[in-house]
């Protein structure tokens, strides 16, 4: 897709950057914050794109003349995707774009010494070469001051580019010698178009994803496509159930069973815990903010629900939930934990039979 098309919903960020291009005085090192899932790495790839576009006609540098830089056009069709350049950074095979990714969630001192190498050559085709380093936030101390090397005296035609959440998840030193781009969470009715757009999805599906997306097009689009929707529907049958209310001849057993379920797909185990956690945070939004809650297609079942655990209830099980998750990425063991959490909802419904009985 010719231009930056392909990011939206970031009008602000895109218009800094067009200005930068424009101009052709580009920043030797750029910081672009947000949230994941919003655009920063696809905005940084197609920046270098744009640098080295045949079709552009960018003078990079402080002393271009007024002169040229008053006839200058930079077009929005820029970068092309059809020149060799484009192409060859877009699929990410062009050897003057360098990417720095973080290995096993940490950015590593001997990750930016292997590049401090790549550095002190020169770029092999591109007029302008690009660091991307994604995740900078990840870099261990020793990394970051391994890379402010780089960033008090760049190469000669060499750019950086660093992605992170916040700003002040970098170093003071590092963050105050880049120049910041902040891109914003997308809009919930821009996530719903685009996901009603990309995937046949109803209105309420589409707004549910949307709600827990929280501004994240990746995040939207992982739900989408990954069965999450069928998921949910199943992990929310059983625990707004009332296991006393059942056929079951044996809550325990059902609950039981379920958790044996859980724990046999480790990589979903959080997703799960977090479908549990929408439950009960909206029974806890349910009587003062109803429009706010979640699961907006459940609202009957909430409110039934609602109608035999009160708030308190709702906060204590939310709590039991998070320190679940909390143990689980402390790599206790996932089947142990979730019957300790079920075993808490258990309690909670025989609880609620001593003290609502029919």
């Amino acid at each position: 897709m010719p231009g930056f098309q392909s990011i939206i919903d970031q009008e602000k960020p895109l218009r800094q950057l067009f200005r930068i291009l424009q101009t052709g005085n580009i920043p030797h090192a750029q910081l672009f914050t947000g949230i994941e899932g919003v655009g920063k790495l696809e905005a940084a790839v197609r920046f270098a794109m744009a640098c080295n576009c045949h079709k552009a006609e960018i003078v990079v540098g402080h002393s271009a003349s007024a002169e040229d830089k008053l006839n200058r056009k930079f077009s929005t069709d820029v970068p092309c995707d059809a020149c060799k350049s484009c192409r060859k950074i877009s699929s990410r095979n062009h050897p003057d774009l360098i990417t720095v990714d973080p290995q096993n969630k940490q950015i590593r001192v001997a990750q930016i010494r292997e590049l401090h190498g790549i550095l002190a050559m020169k770029p092999y085709e591109a007029r302008y070469r690009f660091v991307i380093i994604s995740d900078a936030h990840s870099m261990n101390v020793e990394a970051a001051n391994a890379l402010l090397k780089v960033l008090e005296e760049p190469p000669h035609q060499t750019f950086l580019i660093l992605t992170a959440h916040h700003r002040h998840d970098l170093l003071p030193t590092i963050a105050s010698r880049c120049q910041h781009v902040r891109f914003h969470p997308i809009s919930r009715k821009t996530l719903i178009t685009y996901m009603k757009s990309q995937a046949e999805l109803s209105d309420l599906d589409a707004g549910l994803l949307a709600n827990l997306a929280k501004g994240s097009l990746s995040k939207a689009l992982q739900l989408a496509t990954s069965g999450w929707l069928a998921r949910r529907t199943w992990i929310l049958n059983i625990i707004s159930a009332d296991p006393f209310k059942t056929k079951s001849v044996n809550p325990l057993a059902t609950l039981l069973a379920f958790s044996e379920k859980l724990a046999l797909s480790k990589e979903d185990l959080s997703e799960a815990l977090e479908i549990m956690q929408t439950w009960f945070r909206d029974l806890m939004v349910l009587p003062t903010s109803p429009d706010k809650i979640m699961n907006q297609d459940r609202i009957h079942d909430l409110e039934r629900a609602a109608q035999h655990m009160d708030v308190q209830d709702a906060i204590s099980t939310y709590e039991a939930i998070q320190t679940t998750l909390d143990r689980i990425a402390g790599n206790a063991n996932p089947r142990l934990v979730l019957d300790v959490l079920l075993l808490h909802f258990l309690g909670l419904y025989y609880e609620k039979d001593r003290r609502y009985p029919v």
